[in-house]
């Protein structure tokens, strides 16, 4: 008996539930090919950063206007301007068209921006430079006091309404589980355009060095003790949003694809465990995935068979 892991998400055919989440790991082409060999169903690249575009075009111009009136040949051109600089988002675009170029996968480029005016345009740039769909990975820590629940949930619902309308390729929403009416919240995500959502966005959260008195980031990552969570929420929202949904946290295993998928989830996306065993793990856990739908007399991992 042959298992068919093949599925859909956003409306585009995968080979496998088993989805490559945003992190370090999807970052480089080796890794990237070696997803690709391993029979990953989807590759989510890197976050593309508007604020870390934006200062580090800004520590440049800082560095060039230091020295521009520092002798008379500066203040006539002594440097490029600006624009002649390649400080945009040149890496991110390369490993797209790297990934679309050499890969037999769907790659789906992820954006995190800090206006309305850099969601959109770096959104369309993504969208040209051939990305198969995009996630909108959606990093707000609402820590302004003045700030209410209703205000931070219409900068959500405004933000994935201005970016559907700017692109014509599946858009998935990367959120996190703190809103007090999540079911809510997912509800209104899917009417205002997301073709799909993935829960949860993990906050990073930093530590205080004790020898050196300053904050410090400390990155941790996700173990299987995150996977309650999700389930939980795939449960409670399939069948009832109109869009699809990808699962992340928690899933290290082959057993925890397979709960996920149980619970109501489109796809698994992994990042965690990429990082702790390697890209080559997307192969061990689609055995074990494979594994158990055999042993449990599973055709596929579609819920109508």
């Amino acid at each position: 008996m042959t298992v068919d892991l093949s599925t859909s998400y956003l409306g585009i055919q995968l080979r496998s539930p088993i989805v490559a989440s945003a992190s370090p790991v999807t970052g480089h082409p080796d890794s990237l090919q070696e997803l690709d060999e391993r029979g990953v169903g989807a590759i989510v690249l890197p976050s593309l950063f508007e604020e870390e575009i934006e200062r580090s075009e800004m520590e440049l111009h800082g560095h060039l206007e230091s020295g521009a009136h520092a002798v008379a040949e500066a203040a006539g051109g002594y440097v490029p301007e600006l624009p002649e600089y390649r400080t945009g988002p040149r890496h991110a675009l390369e490993l797209l068209r790297y990934a679309k170029d050499f890969l037999d996968v769907p790659i789906i480029a992820s954006l995190n921006g800090s206006s309305d005016g850099g969601w959109v345009g770096y959104a369309k740039t993504l969208e040209a430079e051939g990305a198969d769909a995009l996630e909108l990975n959606i990093y707000l820590v609402a820590a302004e006091p003045m700030l209410g629940s209703a205000a931070v949930e219409e900068h959500y619902v405004r933000l994935v309404e201005h970016v559907r309308a700017a692109i014509g390729i599946p858009l998935a929403v990367k959120v996190g589980p703190y809103f007090s009416a999540m079911g809510d919240m997912a509800r209104r995500l899917a009417d205002a355009g997301a073709d799909g959502l993935v829960l949860f966005n993990r906050f990073y959260q930093p530590d205080i060095d004790l020898d050196d008195l300053v904050v410090k980031p400390d990155l941790v990552l996700s173990t299987r003790a995150k996977l309650r969570l999700v389930l939980r929420w795939m449960a409670i929202l399939h069948g009832r949003v109109d869009a699809d949904l990808a699962a992340t946290s928690g899933g290290h295993a082959g057993e925890d694809v397979v709960k996920l998928l149980l619970a109501g989830a489109d796809v698994v996306m992994m990042a965690s465990a990429l990082l702790a065993h390697g890209a080559g793990h997307v192969g061990h856990v689609t055995s074990e995935v494979r594994t158990w739908l055999d042993e449990h007399g599973y055709l596929s991992v579609v819920a109508d068979t």
